[in-house]
């Protein structure tokens, strides 16, 4: 199931494994691998980046909203999910 994260940016919540800050040491490993196989999303839209998002595939999404917000969302969604079934 796909949600919204931010202005024009929707992602599977199945497929993503991580959320974490960006100024994490995890995080810039995973930026730098990402970047050496093309696999970078810059998501900003002109903001400041916060928060990286790693999917299953490998691919890496910058985003301006802050770390606790892109998981609240995450987290919303899985609950409803829950609830409903």
């Amino acid at each position: 199931m796909f949600i919204q994260i931010t202005r024009g940016v929707f992602v599977n919540k199945d497929r993503v494994k991580a959320v974490m800050p960006l100024n994490s040491v995890m995080a810039k490993q995973m930026r730098e691998a990402a970047n050496f196989s093309n696999k970078t999303l810059n998501l900003t839209y002109g903001a400041q980046a916060r928060t990286v998002v790693i999917t299953d595939s490998g691919h890496v999404f910058l985003l301006g909203e802050k770390v606790n917000k892109v998981r609240q969302k995450l987290l919303k969604k899985k609950e409803q999910d829950q609830q409903s079934h």
